[in-house]
This record gives C-alpha cells, sequence and structure tokens, in this order.
C-alpha cells in the first residue's frame, strides 16, 4: 500500500517557511542519518533552493557509523558541508557550532569589507517530521524551549532561539506532499517519520526484514535467533510475504505475540520489529548507503 502523509498543519508550515523565508540567511536542514537521501525533504529544495545549507545527520547514534563517514565524505564532495549529531547526548553539536560560526564569520567579513559592521545572522531550522529537531533545538539552546517527543507532527508551531551570533527559527516538519516511490515510504515509515496509523505495519516489517537479511544478517540472529541462509531482496510485498512469513511465526512464537486459538499475532510482531529498530535494539543500522 503506498504511503502517504501531509496533513493540513504541514501546509500550513509549508506557507509560513516559504514567507519567513525571505529574511533567513542560511538553512539548517536536518536528516536522519540512517536514510540520508530518502529523510532529506524535496520541499526545502523548492522553497530555498537559493539559500546556503548545513546539514546535520541527526540520531547518528542509531546509524551505522561507517556509513555516515561514507555519507559525509559524499556530502563534501558534492559541496555541501554535513555533521553527523545525536541530539539526545549532544554529541556533534560543537561541530555543528563550528561549521555555523565559519559561514557566520564569513558573512561578516563579506559586510565589514562594505563597511557593514553590525550584523544580524538568521537562520532556518528544517527537516522533515520526527527527525529529532525538538531535541536539537533544545540542545543548542541548552533548555527546553521545544516540545519533544518520539513521535511525528509534535512541533506545530514557529520559534526563534538564539545561538552564538545568530538567530535561529525552529519549524515544523514537513513532508513531501508526494513520495518519490513505495520504498521510500517503507524507509520514512521504519525510521518513525510516518505516523503508526497511515501505514501497515506487517508491510513495513516484511521490508525491514528483507533490508536487514542483505545487510545486517547478523543483527536478525542476535535479537531474534532466526537464521538468514540467503538474502532476501525487497520487491513487493506480495512476493516477499513467503519469504518472511516463516520468520514471523518464530519472532511471535518467541515473544509470546500469540492472538486466541494460538495463532500468531502478525500486527503485534511487525509493531516489536519496527520498534526495536527505531530504538536501537537491533544495533546501529542504517538504511541507505552511498553506493545503493
Amino acid at each position: 500500500m503506498p504511503i502517504q502523509w501531509f496533513p493540513g498543519h504541514m501546509a500550513k508550515a509549508k506557507r509560513l517557511m516559504a514567507e519567513q523565508l525571505r529574511g533567513i540567511d542560511v538553512v539548517v536542514e536536518l536528516a536522519d542519518a540512517r536514510l540520508p537521501v530518502s529523510s532529506r525533504s524535496p520541499v526545502l529544495d523548492e522553497l530555498a533552493r537559493n539559500k546556503p545549507r548545513l546539514l546535520v545527520l541527526t540520531r547518528a547514534d542509531l546509524a551505522d557509523p561507517h556509513c555516515t563517514e561514507r555519507w559525509i565524505e559524499r556530502f563534501q564532495r558534492e559541496g555541501v558541508t554535513a555533521v553527523a549529531v545525536d541530539a539526545r547526548t549532544g554529541q556533534g553539536l560543537r561541530a555543528f557550532k563550528r561549521a555555523l560560526d565559519a559561514w557566520v564569520q564569513a558573512k561578516r567579513d563579506r559586510l565589514r569589507a562594505r563597511g557593514i559592521e553590525k550584523v544580524v545572522t538568521r537562520g532556518m531550522i528544517c527537516g522533515i517530521p520526527n527527525v529529532g529537531k525538538s531535541t536539537f533545538v533544545n540542545q543548542l539552546a541548552g533548555r527546553a524551549v521545544a516540545r519533544t517527543g518520539n513521535l511525528p507532527g509534535v512541533t506545530r508551531s514557529l520559534q526563534w532561539i538564539r545561538v552564538g551570533h545568530t538567530e535561529l527559527l525552529d519549524t515544523p516538519g514537513v513532508l513531501a506532499p508526494k513520495l518519490a516511490d513505495d520504498e521510500q515510504g517503507l524507509k520514512l515509515a521504519a525510521s518513525g517519520a510516518i505516523k503508526e496509523e497511515i501505514f501497515e505495519a506487517s508491510e513495513v516489517c516484511a521490508y525491514v526484514l528483507a533490508y536487514l537479511s542483505e545487510r545486517y544478517p547478523d543483527a536478525l540472529t542476535r535479537r531474534y535467533g532466526l537464521r538468514v541462509d540467503k538474502p532476501i531482496a525487497w520487491t513487493t510485498i506480495q512476493e516477499v510475504w513467503p519469504a518472511v512469513e516463516p520468520w514471523f511465526e518464530q519472532i511471535g512464537r518467541a515473544r509470546g505475540a500469540l492472538v486466541a486459538g494460538g495463532a500468531i499475532d502478525e500486527e503485534r510482531v511487525a509493531k516489536t520489529v519496527i520498534h526495536d529498530l527505531q530504538e536501537g535494539r537491533l544495533g546501529p543500522v542504517s538504511l541507505e548507503w552511498p553506493e545503493d
């Protein structure tokens, strides 16, 4: 089932962002380190195509560190400054502040050369829902100024915070009105960017199991005791289901996820696997690699 989620508050946020961008000098874009392509919103490319951009890869603690390093190298080759951040612990914030300060200082130097001394630099913090934006903002501010929660759609309004010589505008998370393809929707659902009510948990779980069988088979063995004889290439739920159904059965019986009569509760199994991924209980996992 194709996954789409663009409620009314996102459309409103998009309009507000477009209005505010006129006075913005730099865009701070947050993307999930586990899926640095799928978690970047094309809405920003539409609204801020002419603005300098700093890319912050959040949830770095949940991503494969080797993969994240390769992504940062790739973005740098493409002329994009990218830093990895764990917003919960603050790891990586110094690197972000250094990158921001370097950009701000370069701007101040250019203006001073023209005889302009007093400079106020304004930035906008943008990203998709549940990418860790509120936690990141609170770490920058040094206090709780934004509501946090492990659910998409927590931030609904605009607010300013000051970081050094820069005023940063926190904005609500916005997804694209239409996702590029079904697999992007599955990745976003698996990461927690889309509300559970919007997608079929069993399909997202099947995708996760198939992906892990290719990239991280040991994680399936460690967490669930599954034997991965060969990787499962994701195509469609109909084609992949016969291969992953026995794994649903094994996980369900091991975890006691049963319904009346002793049958497996597929919904409960699916949510268990998805939440294990989101909480890092499967180990550091990246859902996108540069070569893919």
